[in-house]
């Protein structure tokens, strides 16, 4: 199956005049696309861990997927505190969508297998 190509610069350009025809209220020729987020989920320790161990992923491991440090991971998990802002809006992704969730857990596999890979070299 051969992919298509995008024309990133067509598309660029395509967007760009949408948007000076939104600026200037000419909306005829503009597709408006406006998604709501949920509010910052509360996302609790069990889930958490839970996730984590969903993933096949160490405390270091999920911690770098996140962006933080695995102390904050520890921290999460045994309720010292709670995460928030990209991290919690991430692990709502994961959580509500199984393919987010999969690729992830594809990717820390991967990086398992290399790193046990480079230990043996």
């Amino acid at each position: 199956m051969e992919s298509k190509k995008l024309d990133f610069e067509s598309l660029i350009e395509e967007s760009v005049s949408q948007i000076n025809q939104f600026a200037e209220g000419n909306l005829e020729h503009v597709e408006v696309i406006t998604y709501k987020l949920r509010d910052l989920p509360e996302i609790d320790l069990t889930s958490i861990k839970e996730l984590r161990k969903s993933l096949g992923a160490t405390q270091k491991n999920f911690g770098d997927m996140l962006g933080v440090s695995t102390r904050t991971v520890e921290a999460w998990e045994i309720g010292r505190s709670t995460p928030n802002g990209s991290a919690a809006r991430l692990m709502q992704l994961m959580l509500d969508n199984p393919t987010i969730k999969e690729s992830f857990k594809q990717t820390i596999k991967n990086e398992n297998l290399m790193k046990r890979e480079k230990s043996f070299s």
